[in-house]
């Protein structure tokens, strides 16, 4: 089993350290983070220290910072790990069903319970959360948050650093922009 660090500790990454456990693929060395957070994983330092991290063996990092207001921090993030080497694996609970012919890039945290059905596209650093239903042909850019319990009916497109909240619903073919914010509830027709 390979190491992962954990970017950032909050309530997300309590959710992606739950599903990387869960998923078996990755042993949890630590998380970095600006303070200690209140953690059973160890504190291993500011982002001061990812450099050496690595150095120091740890190939495997994920971002750990949720999407609320925060995207151009995990834009940030991601350029800056990779620079250092690190790679990003997608992160997928066992309880999501992802078709065998979506392409999901890397750095994705997909939750519980979510499907993302055939054909469809999820770029790098997305987040697909809990109980998420993405339908066939869909397209969500990088950087983009599919908030709990969301449902994209199909061939809709969601643009770059997008936020769609819990529990709103896209009907079939419609366009979301890049950066564009769909409310909790909403129904877009």
């Amino acid at each position: 089993m390979e190491d992962i660090l954990i970017v950032g500790f909050g309530g997300h990454a309590k959710s992606v350290a739950d599903c990387i456990e869960r998923e078996g693929k990755y042993h949890i060395v630590g998380y970095t983070d600006m303070r200690e957070a209140d953690s059973r994983y160890s504190y291993l330092g500011s982002d001061d220290e990812l450099q050496a991290i690595f150095d120091g063996g740890v190939k495997n990092a994920i971002i750990g910072i949720g999407y609320m207001g925060k995207s151009a921090v995990r834009q940030h993030l991601y350029a800056t790990l990779k620079k250092m080497g690190f790679y990003l694996p997608v992160v997928t609970d066992p309880s999501a069903i992802v078709s065998s012919t979506a392409v999901v890039g890397e750095g994705t945290f997909i939750g519980k319970c979510a499907v993302i059905n055939a054909e469809a596209n999820i770029g790098k650093m997305a987040i697909i959360n809990t109980k998420v239903l993405i339908e066939h042909e869909c397209v969500v850019d990088d950087f983009s948050h599919v908030a709990v319990g969301a449902v994209l009916c199909g061939q809709v497109k969601v643009g770059k650093a997008a936020f769609i909240g819990a529990n709103a619903t896209v009907i079939q073919c419609r366009q979301i922009e890049s950066n564009g914010i769909v409310p909790a509830g909403a129904t877009i027709r």
